[in-house]
């Protein structure tokens, strides 16, 4: 880490012009790119708060006291070093559910980190209610449902033409808006094409409050707004019912299961076979590194598969083919991109990592999927692709210097904290 970190934003450095080169694969394994269904990279800056409590008292002390104080800059590094994390450990594509809007610039900040480091990146632009948040907590910008909507079209349009950007909305929670508001958001994902994505039955509050405000179910408030009528990918779910399953399917919705947050957290997990019984593309995601603590998927992998084993009480249920299916053409399934992304096959992009078994982690390693759902590790990546440019070869990534990124963002993180009344 010597030298001092990079000025903000830094310049890029490489060449989009650079001539082909042909890579040494010998003694490693090709898999498809992993997608990350759902994250959250400003939470990069707030990783190990509020470790032992749950979701409310979380999010009042952990992630809405220190929302108000998030800029631009120090998100950049966030999500920089988030993103670096994923590559290393297979993720070539990242929904970035980014609900963080306490000041103009964020998202863009956001994409940008996607595009300096290479990363395929779906930007799920978010929005949370901070009109009734109390003065200490209340973020300098105070956004509006209109702010957001003409955001979601300023993001879909200024980067529509980026091969790597996906622009998605994100209303947050079943809370977040208006019975119009979901409405709206429905129409506007159907007239943009594109994805939506919301925390969906995550714990009991959703029905509680759906059925106070509403006097129906979450499920039934969405297919009542025209939101299961979109390319919905609903996160969670650990709530669902038999009946909400074949409403989903019904509706050709996706889910994202997201294992160890929903662990830490106390959740209950969802049915993973019932859904995928039913046809239901569910694809896997690490969520945001205050919940996780880490964007390792090899750890979503493993973890997502002992969970339902031990749910179902059955060792045969997600076996390690299954698993990797999840990881890779059923995530790209749930984001609606399984034409050209989640496996290895001619006409699709090249997305895709190499992987080196001869470490300590793998080694012996006979059957490929079993050794990849069970016993790898980043220190086994070799080399990652995306859009077929090399971002990572040899362990290194090759368009941003790592070390002086992960100094960058612990001073980010250490001003962060301290602006929130944080010692360490």
């Amino acid at each position: 880490m010597a030298g001092s970190p990079p000025s903000f934003p830094p310049k890029r450095c490489w060449s989009s012009t650079a001539p082909p080169h042909v890579l040494d694969a010998s003694g490693t394994i090709a898999y498809p790119g992993f997608i990350n269904t759902h994250n959250h990279l400003f939470q990069m800056l707030l990783k190990n708060l509020g470790k032992d409590l749950g979701l409310i008292r979380w999010l009042d002390e952990c992630i809405i006291a220190h929302y108000r104080n998030i800029t631009p800059e120090n998100i950049y590094w966030a999500a920089l070093v988030g993103c670096a994390e994923q590559l290393h450990s297979g993720v070539t594509t990242c929904v970035d559910y980014q609900y963080a809007h306490g000041r103009p610039g964020l998202s863009d900040a956001v994409i940008k980190a996607f595009q300096d480091i290479g990363i395929r990146g779906v930007l799920a632009r978010g929005h949370a209610n901070t009109e009734d948040y109390p003065d200490p907590c209340k973020p300098p910008h105070v956004e509006t449902m209109e702010d957001f909507f003409d955001d979601v079209r300023r993001l879909h349009s200024q980067y529509r033409s980026d091969p790597r950007i996906d622009v998605a909305i994100a209303p947050g929670i079943v809370w977040s808006l208006s019975e119009d508001g979901f409405r709206r958001c429905a129409d506007l994902a159907r007239e943009l094409d594109t994805l939506l994505t919301i925390h969906t039955l995550e714990t009991e509050e959703d029905n509680a409050f759906c059925l106070e405000r509403h006097g129906v179910s979450t499920i039934e408030f969405y297919e009542k707004t025209g939101v299961l009528d979109t390319k919905l990918l609903a996160v969670h779910c650990a709530l669902i019912q038999p009946h909400e399953v074949e409403t989903l399917a019904r509706h050709g919705v996706s889910v994202s299961y997201n294992a160890i947050s929903n662990m830490l957290m106390g959740y209950q997990t969802l049915p993973v076979c019932q859904l995928l019984e039913h046809g239901i593309p569910v694809g896997l995601a690490t969520d945001g590194a205050a919940s996780n603590d880490s964007q390792n998927m090899f750890e979503v992998l493993k973890i997502s598969a002992l969970w339902q084993k031990a749910f179902y009480r059955d060792p045969t249920v997600l076996p390690a083919m299954r698993l990797l299916e999840m990881a890779t053409i059923d995530g790209a399934r749930s984001i609606h991109r399984e034409k050209d992304l989640g496996s290895l096959e001619v006409g699709k992009r090249a997305d895709l990592f190499l992987y080196d078994p001869m470490n300590c982690t793998t080694v012996p390693s006979f059957d490929p999927v079993t050794s990849i759902i069970y016993n790898a590790s980043p220190a086994g990546v070799r080399t990652t692709l995306v859009e077929g440019e090399v971002v990572l070869e040899d362990g290194r990534l090759t368009r941003i210097e790592e070390a002086r990124s992960v100094f960058r963002l612990q001073e980010e993180a250490a001003l962060l904290r301290e602006k929130g009344g944080l010692k360490s």
